[in-house]
């Protein structure tokens, strides 16, 4: 109270408490971001790793008898193409899976990554997609038949 009667409203600090204020939601929003992007390529690198398996399981699938009868190495397509994506629902993704020229094997993986921040403001799900390539070959001797 000053001598007047009147009361005397301190402001000292108020600038201070908003600048702490903005910094403080700026910086959690920050942090919200750096950790569903993290996770995020965290999706993005499982879903290489499942193709690549899937991929690695479809090149299982040979017809050895064409191998022993013609010496050549022979996709069996259908089969190729189960076991990928057999495998893909196994770890919980989607996906699919080509043979092309016969011997390339073309698997492609997708996941949905539930963002733990950011989905409170109404970002995600976010797919996340991989693709990998096996080329299967014979080798005899070092060189490729």
């Amino acid at each position: 109270m000053t001598s007047s009667g009147r009361r005397v409203h301190d402001e000292r600090g108020a600038v201070v408490t908003v600048w702490t204020a903005v910094i403080a939601t700026t910086m959690v929003l920050v942090l919200a971001i750096a950790v569903d992007l993290s996770g995020l390529v965290r999706a993005k690198q499982a879903a290489g790793d499942a193709a690549a398996q899937a991929a690695r399981q479809a090149g299982q699938q040979l017809s050895t008898g064409t191998l022993f009868e013609s010496g050549r190495l022979e996709v069996r397509t259908r089969e190729a193409k189960t076991a990928a994506v057999d495998y893909l629902q196994a770890v919980g993704m989607t996906g699919s899976a080509s043979v092309e020229d016969g011997t390339n094997l073309v698997v492609t993986a997708r996941a949905d990554y539930e963002p733990l921040f950011l989905s409170s403001i109404g970002v995600g799900p976010i797919q996340v997609t991989a693709t990998s390539t096996v080329r299967i070959l014979r080798v005899q001797n070092g060189t490729e038949r």
